[in-house]
């Protein structure tokens, strides 16, 4: 996997489901693309990102974070405050999604 491959692939998810990018969406949206990738890439590692910490589910934000080898592709297809729209390098980031914690599971 090349990350230009990942992020070429998660675009046309993008494209073809308008709803992947909705207002509000960021839980389902994150669920289904990470279903899509593994399918896709299955020896790509994926992990749910999260800010703040969740309690209930409701006011936080989900992103994705694709892994294979020694590169990373954070995926954030719903923007939100302090989190725009990103598909790109977990390196090159905006520097406000290094405060999202891996989650084991979006509620």
């Amino acid at each position: 996997m090349s990350t230009e491959n990942m992020g070429e692939f998660i675009r046309s998810l993008l494209q073809k489901d308008d709803s992947l990018t909705d207002l509000n969406n960021c839980r389902n949206s994150t669920s289904k693309i990470g279903k899509e990738v593994k399918g896709k890439f299955p020896e790509a590692k994926t992990e749910v990102l999260v800010y703040p910490e969740p309690s209930a589910g409701y006011g936080v934000h989900y992103s994705l974070l694709i892994a294979q080898g020694d590169e990373e592709i954070l995926v954030n297809a719903v923007a939100a405050p302090g989190f725009p729209e990103y598909i790109g390098s977990s390196k090159a980031a905006p520097p406000t999604f290094t405060a999202m914690k891996v989650t084991p599971r979006v509620i």
